[in-house]
């Protein structure tokens, strides 16, 4: 008959098992902390493209402040000589050159659509997180809060150009307005036209009704550079801002 001995299985003491624990508990600690830090460098190195681009965007809305600054002051000019022209109510003067003012003014107006793609992306993904100083993030908020205005300010400034092209059939020849159109699209050298045409109404109460919608735009441009150069300074104020905490040069 075969006897079976059982091997003689030592038991693991207390010190043993607590070893055991402590290295699992370590290796366990050692990952999570592994992984946050990988975390951390993922997020750093992310908001630094997020306000790197931030920046772009806010440069490219100063040019475009800038841009919208020269394009009004050109169009104030423009009215200025009009009214001039007008007000002295002379059936001798150069009406030719005038004309062509006229023409030249109501050909458009400069929207300002300013660039909020990052800040955007940033709101949809819950890249504003990644901000660390909430001052930070209501200067960042404030701007674009602010920014959203220039669609009703462009809107309404389309309207009083509106305004000026709907009354001066009360005193200019849309023949002659046409025909310059028309040297424009034929690239003809010269868009003047020509043998110095007459306006249709030298009446005063005419003149003065133009005058006033003129004087109208003129007075929104001048209000809308006002803006542009608000929103500039903001804008110049938050690249600074953005820079400094995040050490772009």
């Amino acid at each position: 008959m075969d006897v079976h001995h059982h091997a003689h299985v030592e038991k693991k003491g207390f010190k043993e098992y607590f070893l055991e624990f402590l290295m699992i508990f370590l290796a366990v600690t050692l990952g999570f902390f592994a992984e946050n830090i990988r975390e951390s460098i993922k997020d750093k190195k992310q908001l630094h493209e997020y306000i790197e681009s931030m920046v772009n965007d806010l440069q490219s809305d100063t040019s475009l402040y800038h841009s919208a600054v020269e394009y009004n002051l050109s169009k104030c000019r423009i009215i200025d000589s009009i009214i001039q022209s007008l007000s002295n109510n002379d059936k001798n003067s150069n009406t030719a050159h005038l004309y062509l003012l006229v023409r030249q003014l109501t050909m458009g107006t400069f929207v300002i659509s300013t660039t909020p793609k990052t800040f955007d992306q940033m709101k949809s993904s819950g890249g504003l997180r990644l901000i660390g100083k909430q001052s930070t993030t209501d200067s960042i908020g404030s701007y674009y809060q602010w920014t959203q205005r220039f669609e009703y300010y462009s809107d309404f400034q389309k309207h009083r150009l509106n305004e000026v092209i709907s009354i001066n059939d009360r005193v200019f020849d849309a023949k002659v307005l046409f025909s310059i159109v028309q040297k424009m699209e034929n690239d003809s050298g010269s868009f003047m036209p020509e043998n110095n045409p007459k306006l249709i109404s030298y009446d005063p109460i005419s003149i003065n009704a133009v005058i006033m919608r003129y004087q109208y735009y003129y007075g929104f441009l001048q209000l809308m550079n006002e803006r542009s150069m608000s929103a500039s300074a903001q804008a110049s104020r938050l690249i600074a801002l953005l820079k400094k905490e995040y050490h772009f040069q």
